[in-house]
């Protein structure tokens, strides 16, 4: 088999969820007869009271979750200071626990959100947002000292009532959008759970804000993504926020689901577990297959040893469930699964010249803190940090501008340190580039800001707030109804634009940054138009008028004058991004400017006047970051294929995947940052850190990201080069393989010749170079095909880099 031998261990991934599994498989045992409550997963505080658990490690908590959070997914929950949480510590008795602390928002007490996960315990953690409210219960029920217990959160049955079953307009009118009459996306409305069978055709249809998993002979077969195709001989269960979080917690791989009505019940018993490991155990298989057949550069002795692991635990698990031992059988089935996934991220590609980016909202208050934060994501082989530097209104560093604008001076929880240097120097010392990320526009969240208020900024500036169109003659700032609870400045509003870009201004000559990255660079969402349209602030009317002798608030779509006014509007963001790069030109001219953005332009420009296609043109950006919400490798594919026709040559594309902010598997995550490279981009990103779990970053360490990478916009020209010799390298591997002996003779000799040419400055002539490189691999027939797309897709990388360069 082709690859890199290694005897690397693969006992460490293999620790924390084999503690957690045997915690909870020896502290659960099967519903007690007196359990109030029935059965699925749940919490019975000491007085009786009884609480469902919704998810068991999420990602992010959806409104009203009760979570359970064991040390599998990391030192702490990185949930917010809005819910309430407690701490809980095993005993000597199976199933029970002691509180060792319990604190909400309701209380005053220092830790409602965010607690560490002890080795030897749990955290149950509330959200906000619920009816009821589940905070009430830690609140009203839960005392530190006493004893809870926790019940059936392994072998379990759950039921759910459906709210449709091949749902149409007639049959489930909140999947009905009211100002079109057509329904949403699959026909599928908010927190909604739904039945799609073969009735309903080919594909669920459905948009990317939920999950779904696939039921064939009654077993789940297939989890994850959304528009999922409909299996002939079954159904696809779809949930939508919350109810997409419930489906993901219990439609485990391997799950019996029955449908009777409207009720759907789903069964977790040992044999679910078998199922997942057998599931994992193939996988791995294939992947060590197809990876060697493929030449591949992967750690060979590392993926077989796990896998031939997994293999010994599946067999000694079946053994133990014939045996009638199901606490046995399901911890070991667990361990084999957990073995198996390893073995398969082993034998991913990771590639040593791409961007690895991540976002990270800082709740560190400390160095200490800041520095293990960083620590983690140097070992999940992150090279680009995006550190939220600017939201809410707030800097998480002294400000002076805001101080001389009248603004806060600093984030309160954060006066008293300056965060951002201490992250700046870690961030370097660990080889990471820390690159600022800013919000623009989006100035004020109502939900975290004194007395539900706008924030800090429109507070002292209430006559810069951009006015939506349902809101013209109110009195002060609103929030927008389609991004509720957020206010935003007027991009037209020139004392707004110079405040703002005096803010990014004074980061980029304070602090040893590595670039700015601009998010919110748009105007609030402005669909629909009659009521939703932005911003018709008194400047911008009169502005608009005074250019084109009309008064926006008086025009329709059905007007000749509304493309005008759309243009006016997209114009406002494009003339700050230019500024914007105009003033780091002068200030930090070495420094790159980067944007996130929406990849699809029906959404970012028609809705939020944001064409950063445009800004590509212009030479404004230097890389952008799509945000691709999908969830499945196939959608973020996709959207990254849509910007790269998009910019060509023009630009660097790091696409966002959404993956940790929505829960997602560690291998949904592993297939979508191979979706994105496969698809054109030069790296991938990741939403958000505050969300990554112990096994998603694992997957990362042990897959994707697993050996060291350059950050290809630091040297277009060293990034070029670095990849020409990595490919140099799999050809030599490769020959009389995958590749002819003459024709890796020819590539080698093309390859050598592009960087002899780099290395003496004639860009052109290198390019000339990999084109010839290129053409020897379309040429030969006997290429092995999975080694010619991937040696062909790294080629146009290069010389996309060098082209760039130039």
């Amino acid at each position: 088999m082709f690859g890199r031998r290694s005897s690397r261990p693969a006992r460490h991934a293999l620790t924390a969820t084999a503690l957690a599994l045997s915690m909870i498989s020896l502290l659960v045992p099967a519903a007690r007869a007196n359990d109030p409550g029935g059965s699925g997963p749940r919490a019975v505080a000491a007085d009786g009271t009884t609480q469902a658990i919704t998810a068991i490690n999420p990602s992010s908590r959806t409104a009203g979750s009760f979570a359970l959070y064991t040390p599998d997914f990391g030192a702490s929950t990185k949930t917010n200071q809005y819910g309430g949480e407690a701490v809980l510590r095993e005993t000597a008795e199976p199933g029970t626990y002691r509180v060792d602390s319990v604190c909400t928002a309701f209380d005053p007490c220092a830790s409602p959100g965010n607690n560490a996960i002890p080795v030897d315990g749990l955290v149950l953690s509330a959200s906000p947002g619920g009816t009821p409210d589940v905070r009430l219960f830690l609140r009203d029920h839960v005392q530190a000292g006493e004893l809870i217990r926790l019940a059936d959160l392994l072998i379990r049955t759950v039921t759910a009532t459906l709210d449709a079953i091949d749902p149409t307009v007639a049959n489930n009118p909140p999947g009905v959008d009211p100002a079109t009459g057509r329904c949403y996306p699959g026909c599928r409305g908010g927190e909604q759970l739904i039945a799609y069978t073969a009735a309903s055709g080919a594909r669920t249809g459905t948009n990317d804000f939920g999950f779904e998993v696939d039921v064939v002979n009654g077993r789940v077969v297939a989890r994850g993504g959304n528009n999922r195709d409909i299996p002939r001989d079954g159904f696809v269960l779809s949930g939508h926020g919350g109810r997409g979080n419930w489906l993901s917690s219990n439609a485990v791989l391997g799950a019996k689901v029955t449908l009777d009505g409207g009720e759907v019940t789903i069964i977790v018993d040992a044999q679910t577990y078998i199922y997942g490991a057998e599931q994992s155990v193939t996988r791995a298989r294939q992947g060590l297959a197809r990876s060697g057949a493929d030449c591949l550069d992967f750690p060979v002795d590392s993926a077989q040893s796990t896998t031939n692991e997994a293999t010994a635990l599946l067999a000694q698990a079946r053994s133990a469930a014939e045996g009638g031992d199901t606490d046995r059988a399901v911890s070991l089935a667990e361990n084999s699964r957990t073995a198996a996934d390893l073995g398969w991220y082993r034998t991913r590609e990771s590639r040593p010249v791409e961007g690895r980016g991540i976002w990270v909202r800082p709740v560190e208050t400390t160095p200490a803190q800041i520095d293990k934060t960083l620590d983690r994501l140097t070992t999940a082989g992150i090279n680009i940090v995006f550190l939220e530097t600017v939201w809410q209104g707030y800097t998480i560093y002294p400000s002076e501008v805001a101080t001389r604008h009248g603004i806060a001076r600093q984030r309160p929880e954060m006066v008293g340190f300056d965060p951002l240097k201490h992250w700046i120097d870690g961030a370097h010392a660990r080889g990471m580039e820390l690159h600022p990320w800013v919000h623009t526009f989006f100035v004020g969240a109502q939900a975290v800001n004194e007395n539900g208020g706008p924030g800090p900024v429109l507070t002292a500036h209430p006559e810069w707030a951009a006015v939506e169109r349902e809101d013209v003659g109110k009195s002060g700032p609103q929030p927008s109804s389609q991004e509720p609870g957020y206010y935003f400045v007027d991009p037209a509003i020139p004392a707004a634009r110079n405040y703002v870009r005096s803010v990014f201004e004074e980061i980029l000559t304070k602090y040893a940054v590595d670039g700015l990255h601009l998010d919110y660079i748009r105007y609030p969402v402005s669909l629909p138009w009659q009521t939703a349209s932005y911003s018709y602030s008194d400047h911008s009317r009169q502005a608009f008028q005074r250019e084109h002798g009309a008064d926006p608030y008086t025009l329709t779509p059905a007007d000749e004058l509304w493309t005008t006014w759309n243009q006016w509007r997209e114009k406002q963001v494009t003339t700050f991004v230019a500024e914007v790069r105009e003033m780091q030109r002068s200030v930090a001219p070495d420094l790159p400017v980067s944007a996130a953005v929406f990849p699809n332009p029906s959404d970012g420009l028609a809705k939020k006047f944001q064409n950063w296609d445009d800004w590509v043109d212009k030479g404004y950006v230097d890389f952008l970051t799509g945000m691709s919400f999908g969830t499945s490798g196939e959608s973020v594919a996709e959207e990254t294929k849509l910007m790269r026709d998009a910019v060509g040559t023009g630009n660097l594309l790091y696409t966002a995947t959404y993956g940790p902010f929505r829960s997602s598997t560690p291998d949904v995550i592993v297939e979508q940052v191979q979706a994105v490279r496969d698809a054109g981009a030069d790296g991938a990103a990741l939403f958000a850190y505050n969300q990554l779990s112990a096994p998603q970053s694992i997957a990362l360490t042990e897959g994707v990201f697993r050996t060291k990478a350059l950050v290809p916009h630091q040297d277009l020209v060293a990034a070029a080069r670095a990849g020409l010799a990595y490919t140099g390298r799999g050809v030599t591997k490769a020959d009389g393989t995958c590749v002819s002996t003459k024709a890796g003779r020819q590539l080698r000799h093309d390859l050598q010749a592009a960087d002899r040419w780099l290395r003496l400055g004639k860009p052109d002539r290198a390019v000339a170079a990999i084109t010839s490189a290129t053409k020897v691999i379309q040429a030969d027939a006997t290429v092995q095909p999975g080694y010619a797309a991937r040696v062909l897709r790294d080629l146009d990388m290069y010389q996309r880099w060098i082209r760039r360069s130039s």
